[in-house]
């Protein structure tokens, strides 16, 4: 990314509009800069918890278990006895059954392609992978169902 950002001619690289500059980039470059810059300001503590999730540095008990901060790794929020890891977190721990349901249907809403989207795929989103063939609009819609879920399981609060 470095060695990219090097090659940039300097009018691109002293746009003083980020917008602006993700259109430059992919109207002369063809490259789709949001998978190498984040779309979304990290500024608030939900959006902390969010960024801390996707990176694998969260107060799940898997994530703690890595580094040995507690003994285990097993979810306390359900009786499923699986680990609490990201995937259990957003995708079957019981107590969240229907904050996940919702999730779920409101990313489904957004694109047609999402109505048969796997859990993995779901996953990949959610860590911030992204599809170019999606618009950066509807991540954005994403990102705000994936705040609206962490601040309803109340988890991390």
């Amino acid at each position: 990314m470095i060695r990219l950002w090097n090659t940039l001619p300097n009018i691109i690289r002293m746009k003083d509009n980020y917008h602006s500059f993700l259109e430059d980039m992919y109207k002369k470059y063809q490259i789709h800069i949001y998978k190498y810059i984040n779309l979304f300001h990290y500024d608030t503590e939900i959006d902390n918890i969010y960024l801390k999730l996707r990176f694998q540095c969260s107060n799940l008990r898997a994530e703690q278990f890595t580094f040995n901060m507690t003994s285990d790794s097993k979810c306390l929020q359900c009786n499923k006895n699986r680990q609490e890891t990201l995937h259990h977190y957003f995708m079957d721990c019981a107590k969240y059954n229907i904050q996940i349901s919702q999730l779920k249907n409101n990313i489904t809403l957004l694109h047609p392609t999402f109505d048969k989207i796997s859990n993995k795929k779901l996953l990949q989103i959610i860590k911030g992978e992204r599809d170019k063939n999606i618009d950066h609009k509807i991540y954005k819609n994403i990102y705000q169902f994936i705040k609206y879920f962490i601040v309803t399981t109340g988890r991390f609060c």
